[in-house]
């Protein structure tokens, strides 16, 4: 049975990255995800269902449109990949559990589906430094609501991590304006999205998150300034896929990784 769940999960994850991809390319652009079908973006030539399985159609077309031969981007079948192979490693570690009533298996789900959900988010960010308030509004709304279901985070708890993880980035984006004097330091993009975390995972899973994520950028961006491909006059690193890594680890190895360290303090 384990066997027949891991195949269903990954197709799923493929079929989903496959979304993703129309996420990735529409959404920032203002464009419906359901208007019009599947089509190439060179030519305009409208894709059958066979052009769409994921990663079999790209090797099949060997990377370019059927209709004006226009390469398709690598990313696309990237993408399907690392979103089944997250899928499955998300699911394995989150314990989630068919065996469950459907209605305790609602905020198990959707904790899924926030973790699996930044991947798209991730890319838009490294390609038009944006994170769509569709990403996160809906959810955070979402997740407050759901703090009144019985078994998981209270409403106090869901407001409080709300809270913590937007307020915190919040402030940490006045300080860094001021200190800076240059436009924005945190982009409002990055407050909602951890405020919507926040309410679905709590206030210490979305404190430690961005701290890693913190640290994780700090690392990225020296590396980048050491190798002289980051100037801090005409270059900006986006934080959400930081803040989506450091969220991940936090979710998974949080605790842990608190308590060593509070160990090694001596606290």
């Amino acid at each position: 049975m384990d066997s027949i769940y891991n195949v269903i999960i990954i197709t799923s994850g493929l079929c989903l990255g496959s979304f993703f991809n129309v996420l990735i390319w529409r959404i920032p652009r203002g464009e419906s995800i359901a208007w019009p079908p599947s089509h190439c973006t060179g030519c305009g030539f409208k894709l059958k269902a066979y052009h769409n399985i994921p990663v079999l159609s790209f090797l099949f077309l060997r990377g370019k449109c059927c209709s004006c031969n226009a390469p398709i981007s690598f990313v696309y079948p990237v993408i399907e990949i690392f979103t089944a192979l997250g899928l499955i490693i998300i699911w394995k570690l989150s314990g989630f559990t068919f065996a469950h009533p459907w209605y305790q298996n609602i905020i198990p789900g959707l904790q899924i589906i926030s973790l699996i959900l930044l991947i798209p988010i991730s890319v838009i960010d490294i390609r038009h430094y944006i994170i769509p308030d569709r990403f996160t509004l809906p959810f955070l709304a979402l997740a407050l609501a759901l703090s009144f279901v019985p078994g998981h985070l209270s409403p106090a708890q869901s407001f409080l991590g709300a809270l913590c993880g937007g307020g915190s980035l919040f402030l940490l984006g006045v300080i860094g304006t001021y200190v800076l004097k240059k436009g924005d330091a945190m982009g409002m993009g990055d407050v909602k999205l951890m405020a919507y975390l926040g309410a679905l995972w709590g206030a210490q899973t979305a404190l430690i998150g961005i701290a890693f994520g913190a640290f994780f950028g700090s690392v990225a961006g020296g590396v980048m300034i050491l190798t002289k491909k980051f100037d801090n006059n005409e270059h900006r690193i986006p934080f959400g896929p930081f803040l989506a890594a450091g969220t991940v680890l936090s979710v998974f190895a949080g605790e842990a990784l608190l308590q060593a360290y509070l160990r090694l303090i001596g606290l």
